[in-house]
């Protein structure tokens, strides 16, 4: 009995020890005991509910900061990046997490209305849709996605032109070239998306009045009527400096307003052409979302006895029959104390038109419904 006791009074006394010697390191300042007490987390460590996304590096483009956030496509589509730079804010949230969210509200408010009536099934599935559809919107994705008879928009055809900006550095202007052409390429596979070809580009920049850097809002939209198209994607190829990894941009732009829709952004390593191809690739379906999600618009292209010729028919979704608007862009609006931009004023109404002819898959006829007299560039929406 006397043995069991010394062996575990040594025991506690071996304890004692030890615990002193971790207060007496961790009140030193020795950040691994202080670890190892539990007195500071690791640096590495995560905390707990916080995406690993966010803790990456943030990227600062034109005085706007990207950060890494989980890709859509990714395990989808072939060549995905599992993360790609988004404009912070934009920051992918996962469509499961969404869809469960906002058909729990969905839910809850039809058990709600059941309290006072019992509510049709269809109309339970038409709620359920709905929520569904303003998701896909939300994450970018309704164009790739029917939303049925009753919601679906006739216009579906868009026309773009991929431009490789010209402020990209000299010495890399091949390498941007070869992103521009990518890209082109890569669109030409998607449905719905026609793009024009190098040719046009070159003479568009050559003829359309271009002054100054490619993004301002004069130069957008007169390359889009030049060209015809409704967006235009600008790519660029920013080198590396101090160290850091090189940049690849590719950005849309709305052809109507001469506005930026969104960028797509990520740090590359290297800028050899395989690898810009491969992020053209990987990032063709991002930039196709965008390009469909452009509120649609065609042009006059010219008028003739009475008649107004468009350039787009068949492939816009046009039916003899339709209602088109003809409008001018809204004005800018400025902070006057600033200059900064507050937004831009609605659509101004010139007049309608009605389709009257359909010219094959991409012209048709229309005639003056009320407005008028139309020229030549004046652009029209679905009424």
């Amino acid at each position: 009995m006397e043995r069991i006791m010394e062996s575990n009074l040594r025991w506690w006394v071996r304890l004692g020890l030890v615990l002193i010697l971790a207060v007496v390191f961790a009140s030193a300042g020795c950040t691994t005991m202080k670890q190892w007490v539990g007195m500071e987390k690791p640096d590495d460590e995560e905390d707990e509910g916080v995406p690993p996304e966010a803790k990456q590096e943030t990227v600062m483009i034109d005085g706007k900061p990207y950060v890494r956030s989980k890709n859509p496509y990714w395990l989808t589509y072939p060549d995905q990046p599992e993360y790609i730079y988004v404009e912070k804010g934009r920051e992918f949230v996962g469509l499961q997490r969404r869809l469960a969210d906002a058909v729990a509200k969905a839910v809850g408010r039809e058990q709600a209305k059941a309290a006072k009536g019992a509510v049709p099934a269809d109309k339970v599935q038409e709620l359920v849709r709905q929520e569904v559809d303003r998701i896909l919107r939300e994450q970018g994705l309704a164009a790739f996605v029917s939303k049925g008879q009753a919601g679906k928009s006739p216009y579906a055809g868009r026309a773009v032109a991929v431009i490789p900006d010209l402020d990209t550095p000299r010495t890399y202007e091949g390498q941007n070239r070869t992103l521009a052409m990518a890209l082109a390429d890569a669109l030409r596979k998607q449905k719905d998306i026609a793009v024009v070809g190098d040719d046009q580009v070159r003479a568009a920049l050559g003829k359309a009045g271009i002054a100054g850097k490619l993004n301002l809002r004069a130069n957008v939209r007169a390359l889009g009527d030049y060209l015809g198209v409704q967006g235009i994607i600008l790519t660029g190829i920013m080198p590396p400096e101090k160290g850091a990894a090189g940049v690849l941009a590719l950005e849309v732009y709305d052809a109507f307003m001469g506005t930026k829709v969104a960028p797509v952004v990520a740090p590359a390593e290297r800028l050899d052409p395989t690898a810009i191809t491969q992020f053209a690739q990987a990032n063709a379906l991002r930039v196709a979302a965008e390009l469909l999600n452009i509120e649609w618009f065609g042009r006059v292209e010219f008028v003739k006895e009475g008649k107004v010729y468009l350039s787009l028919g068949q492939n816009a979704g046009l039916k003899v029959g339709d209602r088109l608007k003809v409008v001018a862009p809204g004005k800018e609006v400025l902070n006057p104390r600033t200059q900064a931009v507050l937004g831009y004023t609605a659509d101004i109404p010139q007049g309608e038109l009605k389709v009257t002819e359909l010219l094959g898959n991409s012209g048709a006829v229309a005639q003056a419904a009320s407005g008028g007299p139309f020229k030549t560039g004046d652009k029209v929406r679905a009424r």
